[in-house]
């Protein structure tokens, strides 16, 4: 089972991810935050099933981060 890019809190990210991840590097610069991204990934075999995970960090210097996660199936 798919499911879709989304933010921590669970809110869906609509666009493809590749624009996603520009507007907010754009918009963090436009505000003057530096940023560092990292980019992880994970996966867990549950009976027949292996469950991967991916995420994006942002990491805001002295100011936070957010993310957004990718789950399938």
């Amino acid at each position: 089972m798919e499911k879709k890019w989304r933010r921590f809190n669970g809110d869906q990210i609509k666009l493809p991810i590749i624009d996603a991840v520009e507007q907010a590097l754009e918009r963090e610069q436009a505000l003057g935050n530096r940023l560092k991204v990292c980019i992880g990934t994970d996966s867990q075999v549950r009976g027949k099933t292996c469950e991967f995970a991916t995420v994006i960090v942002f990491v805001r210097e002295h100011r936070g981060g957010f993310m957004f996660i990718h789950n399938e199936s």
